[in-house]
């Protein structure tokens, strides 16, 4: 009963937040790893992470340390891509409060794309006849009025074929993952991709 209670309540803040997901018609929200008990556990990594930073004066060591080229926006201000001393100064003076720092770095890193990567790679097993090539990540984050956080992180990567027999379908992906931090309700969060 206390599960199906939650999941109602889950359902009506998700629907009060269902603007803040809405994109342009070229994504796909993804059903399969959406659901509620994937979401939940992997909110629940996170969280762990972000309690063990609590008590700590570090951000996440994986913040700001992709992989892949990046671009971070913070309320349409876009962070000057320098060395990452340099980037996170300018972080922090965007974002004075150390908990918002805290829990940002918690989610904006490359770990909280992969789900989205494994639902693509799993609806479009073919993906793995390509190599990516010019893969970078941005990460959009916006402070909404009721003092939620929301954040975007996205991949857009170009395809090539790594097979000559295999006949190149696709040009290019996106992956995305979208969370709002409510202040006083569980995260909200969904996948989404597009190939092309």
């Amino acid at each position: 009963m206390d599960s199906n209670f939650r999941k109602r309540m889950n359902k009506n803040i998700q629907e009060s937040y269902s603007n803040d997901f809405k994109s342009d018609g070229t994504w796909t929200v993804a059903d399969q790893l959406n659901s509620f008990h994937n979401i939940r556990s992997t909110i629940e990594q996170f969280e762990k992470n972000y309690q063990s930073l609590k008590s700590s004066n570090n951000l996440d060591k994986t913040f700001m340390a992709d992989f892949n080229p990046f671009l971070f926006i913070i309320n349409n201000n876009l962070i000057t891509i320098n060395d990452r001393n340099k980037m996170l100064e300018e972080f922090k003076k965007i974002i004075p409060n150390i908990e918002s720092q805290k829990l940002i770095s918690t989610y904006a890193n490359q770990k909280f794309l992969q789900q989205s990567y494994l639902q693509l790679v799993s609806e479009h097993p073919e993906i793995n006849q390509y190599n990516m090539k010019h893969s970078r990540n941005i990460y959009k984050i916006d402070f909404l009025d009721d003092g939620s956080i929301k954040l975007i992180a996205t991949n857009l990567s170009d395809l090539d074929i790594n097979n000559n027999n295999y006949i190149q379908k696709y040009k290019s992906f996106g992956i995305r993952a979208t969370i709002i931090l409510p202040p006083d309700n569980l995260p909200i969060m969904k996948y989404s991709y597009f190939l092309k």
